[in-house]
Order: C-alpha cells, then sequence, then structure tokens
C-alpha cells in the first residue's frame, strides 16, 4: 500500500508517522507538510491520503483546491467533529473522518477500510441538517456495497426505526433486520449508535 501522510509537522504528527511505520512496516508511506507545496507530490499514485487535520485551519482552502482533482481516497484524523461538515461538502475524495487522539487499533482498521474503498467516521455524519441519508451519493452506496435491501433498511434505521418495526414493514424476521444492520455498519466503518435517528 502507498500512504501520503499530510501533516503540519509537529511533535505529534512525527509520533503518528512512527505509528504508521511501525504499524505498516512492508508499505511505502511518504511524509508530507501542509505548508510545503505538496500540489506535484499529488500528482502520485496513493492508495490512501491520510490528512492530519492538526493546526490546518489556515491551510484548509488551498487543501481543497489540492485535493479537488484527486480520486484518491482521503481520511481525515481531527481532534473534534467541527470541520467534518466543510470537509465532507468539499472534499470530493473524502472517505472518513477519525478522532486523531482515538485508539491506534482504530486508526489502524480505518486505513484498511478506507484503502479498501469503505467508509469510517468516529463522529455521525448525519447529524447536520445538510449531511443526511438522502445526501448520501449512489456512488458512495456502491463503493461500500450495500445492497438495495441494505440501503432501505439504513433508512429505516436513520428514520429512527427500530428493529422491530422495520421486521413488521418489510415481513422479515428481527434477527434477519439485525443481521442486515451488522453488514451495513460493517460496510460503512460506522458503530451501532451511528444508525440511531440524530
Amino acid at each position: 500500500m502507498n500512504i501520503l501522510y499530510l501533516c503540519v509537522g509537529s511533535l505529534s504528527s512525527n509520533g503518528i508517522f512512527y505509528m504508521l511505520k511501525t504499524c505498516f512496516p512492508n508499505d511505502e508511506i511518504t511524509l508530507a507538510n501542509i505548508q510545503d507545496n505538496t500540489t506535484e507530490l499529488l500528482k502520485n499514485k496513493f492508495d490512501i491520503i491520510i490528512l492530519d487535520c492538526e493546526s490546518i485551519v489556515t491551510y484548509i482552502n488551498t487543501l481543497i483546491g489540492m485535493f479537488s482533482a484527486s480520486d484518491t481516497p482521503v481520511l481525515a484524523l481531527a481532534v473534534d467533529k467541527s470541520l467534518l461538515r466543510k470537509l465532507h461538502n468539499e472534499l470530493p475524495g473524502l472517505h472518513g473522518m477519525i478522532n486523531r487522539n482515538g485508539n491506534t487499533d482504530f486508526l489502524i482498521k480505518a486505513i484498511s477500510v478506507i484503502a479498501e474503498g469503505g467508509y469510517c467516521y468516529s463522529w455521525n455524519i448525519f447529524d447536520y441538517s445538510n449531511i443526511s441519508c438522502n445526501g448520501l451519493s449512489e456512488d458512495m452506496y456502491e463503493k461500500a456495497g450495500l445492497t438495495r435491501r441494505e440501503r432501505e433498511i439504513l433508512q429505516f434505521c436513520l428514520a429512527g426505526e427500530t428493529n422491530k418495526s422495520i421486521s413488521l414493514r418489510l415481513s422479515r424476521s428481527e434477527k434477519t433486520i439485525s443481521a442486515h444492520k451488522s453488514n451495513i455498519l460493517r460496510k460503512l466503518g460506522m458503530k451501532g449508535w451511528q444508525l440511531k435517528a440524530p
């Protein structure tokens, strides 16, 4: 796997880079500083770009411009979800945003999920009024591999329906609905609470 880790070059960023090198010893990992002109670097083929959102506010518009032509999936590392709306709306390659200070195992799993075409978020992307399940593109569903039935169940979950009410609507057992929900969570890299209505 070819990974680009784009950061501001702080001590904590260096720690994350070292951790990436340790966890992916057989992979190519490139470290680049956001403050440098990395436009040429983005012409290289990467399997995933990890964007460290520490101190990126002053560079955000430049980064969005740089990534607008890239089809490489992006995983953003952030301390909180304050940038989620902007990145989700303006960064077409965003496949996930996870807590920068979170668990190392979760970061490794998120990288694997996104590198395989999936999506992974630490925060509920449906919290925002302009980001709803209806706003998810067919491309996102397709890349995640959601079936028509899983899409339908996802819509019901996000509308606040319980397993019992979904099973009655679709004439399926609650056990079947639960199995579909497990598949949805796995494919989207979500956690159970994220399937509940905000």
